[in-house]
């Protein structure tokens, strides 16, 4: 790989390092901040030598580094405890006056006030990691090689003491292992990193102040001996010496008053940045439809569980909190209008909402884990980031809670998903097949088909069944997949803990849904609301094979833009 590449490896197999905004959260992956910072640490005790300071400044210059570790199946969190740690004896004296103190019996002056500490780490065995610049210059990197690759070898922790590592420049990521990939992307990444910026070698030493510490000791020194020699002088012209000698001592203590002489502050990076963890490619082209296959799921955090057939409430409630955090100016990809009011015209180019259940597998029941945005992949990432960071994410980078009200029912608070969560329907290959994609698909939620089909239900069944077929194969081609090789619909979906594509027609008296409607029996869909007093379209569960594997989302027909005609994957034989 060209550019500069940095290797490291645990030699404990345990990465113990604090995350930034958790003291009980390790951090994982590696900030690229603090792979700088050790390197600078390492500069700073070994004499801070001339080349290798200026192979750190042209560090801070170069862009944000790709970030290469073991895959994440690998990594285990470890379980955090809380130890009590003894604090030293004038730090215990000084911090903590008015608290009753230990003290050991061979050495009764040391305070042993213990206060609670926890050391989160991470299990990341024998794999490298490494950060990687592909757009390093050659020339740049040969000049500062040899000098960064001393420095790395200085390198003996990154984090907490007990994170011992071994650092090199390296000429290649080695391929032996496999491995995962985090490339910065400066919208909505599932990583916030903090990172390097150029002047951070110099703000570190500031907050360190060795400098103004050290200046402080020195001059501190020659008072006292000043001071010792004015009491040694005797004889003739002692006085003489001595108003000489108390001159020089207050000349060094004026000096004293204008030394920095605080103690060293907790290093602290500013600036942070996204990652975005990448998969490989497939090796063939794969059909994609105009629906981007990255999608930006919301996890549910608080709030009543909810169940799949309250999709309807669930996303009009996120579609107008989404509306509400674009005051003015609102982009046609989200409300789905031009400037002038008008639909747009191709029907696939704005944001959809979905709901995220746990379906399909053996105890599954439906309820609703969390939501997603889809995104028309027309959208570049940096625009999707300008438009909704506010509303997904703090000052400081980090989630914050998105609360929907759903009048009676109560409030549910969502926050963006946290990149190690392991709910398979809190993850976007689960809805996308992506990569390598998948040929066999059926719907969790039912599919409102466009149009009211012509054929009577009854006296022409079969033209009936045709007619309905036709209507969903031209919706996939329309959204840009090829036309299926079979299709099947009916009341019930193929994966389990789905709700039923309608509700049982008798009502409940006295009781309401999350609309505000009369409730019925049953856990079915309450029919897609038609616009004006036209009545509700037909909506089915769908079957689709198609004769190539297809990466999705796949949301199909009317309705798709809040959640309903989802398609998840059927895996199965014809899938593997």
């Amino acid at each position: 790989m060209p550019g500069l590449i940095i290797g490291w490896e645990y030699l404990t197999g345990c990465c113990v390092a604090t995350d930034p905004a958790s003291r009980q959260r390790a951090e994982w992956p590696p900030h690229p901040g603090r792979v700088f910072m050790a390197l600078a640490a390492a500069w700073f005790e070994t004499g801070e030598d001339k080349d290798q300071g200026e192979a750190l400044r042209w560090l801070e210059t170069l862009d944000d580094p790709e970030i290469v570790l073991p895959p994440s199946d690998d990594v285990g969190r470890r379980e955090v405890q809380t130890v009590f740690v003894p604090v030293n004896g004038d730090r215990a004296k000084d911090t903590f006056p008015d608290e009753a103190t230990n003290s050991l019996q061979c050495a009764p002056s040391i305070a042993r006030i213990k206060q609670p500490r926890t050391f989160p780490s991470v299990w990341v065995g024998d794999g490298s990691c490494f950060l990687c610049w592909p757009n390093a210059t050659e020339l740049k990197v040969q000049r500062h090689r040899a000098s960064l690759d001393r420095l790395c070898n200085e390198v003996t922790r990154i984090g907490h003491s007990s994170s011992l590592v071994r650092m090199w420049v390296a000429d290649a990521i080695q391929t032996s292992q496999p491995k995962e990939t985090w490339k910065p992307d400066d919208s909505l990444g599932d990583l916030r990193a903090r990172r390097v910026s150029e002047g951070t070698l110099d703000l570190l030493d500031r907050q360190f102040n060795r400098r103004g510490r050290d200046e402080y000791c020195r001059l501190s020194a020659e008072v006292e001996a000043l001071i010792a020699k004015k009491k040694s002088i005797r004889g003739k012209g002692a006085s003489q010496q001595k108003l000489t000698i108390d001159q020089e001592i207050e000349t060094r203590k004026e000096r004293l008053l204008t030394v920095d002489a605080r103690d060293p502050m907790r290093p602290k990076l500013g600036l942070w940045t996204g990652y975005r963890r990448t998969d490989s490619q497939p090796s063939l082209p794969t059909p994609h439809n105009d629906f981007d296959s990255d999608l930006l799921i919301l996890t549910q955090t608080a709030g009543p569980r909810l169940p799949l057939a309250s999709t309807l409430a669930v996303t009009q409630a996120l579609r107008g909190t989404v509306l509400s955090h674009c005051v003015s100016n609102i982009p046609d990809w989200i409300s789905g209008h031009q400037s002038n009011g008008e639909p747009l015209r191709d029907g696939n180019q704005h944001l959809a909402c979905i709901a995220l259940p746990d379906a399909s597998y053996e105890y599954s029941d439906g309820h609703l884990l969390g939501m997603a945005l889809v995104f028309p992949r027309s959208v570049k990432r940096s625009e999707r980031g300008h438009v909704l960071g506010r509303m997904l994410l703090d000052r400081h980078g980090e989630p914050k809670p998105i609360e929907l009200k759903l009048g009676s029912i109560g409030v549910i608070t969502l926050h963006k998903r946290d990149w190690t969560e392991t709910r398979k329907a809190l993850i976007s290959e689960t809805w996308t097949a992506h990569p390598d994609g998948a040929t066999t698909w059926a719907t969790v939620t039912p599919v409102v088909l466009d149009r009211f089909p012509k054929c009577d239900p009854v006296q022409e069944r079969e033209a009936w069944h045709g007619e309905i077929t036709g209507i969903i194969a031209t919706a996939c081609q329309r959204l840009g997949l090829p036309a299926p090789v079979t299709v099947d619909f009916g009341t019930t979906s193929w994966h389990r803990g789905c709700s039923r594509a309608t509700a049982k027609r008798r009502q409940l008296r006295g009781h309401l849904d999350l609309n505000g409607a009369i409730a019925t029996i049953g856990d079915g869909f309450r029919p897609y609301p038609a616009k004006g007093g036209n009545a509700p379209r037909p909506q089915f569960h769908v079957f689709l094979r198609f004769a190539e594997r297809v990466v999705g989302p796949i949301l199909l027909c009317a309705g798709r833009f809040l959640g309903y005609g989802l398609f998840k994957p059927l895996w199965g034989e014809a899938n593997r």
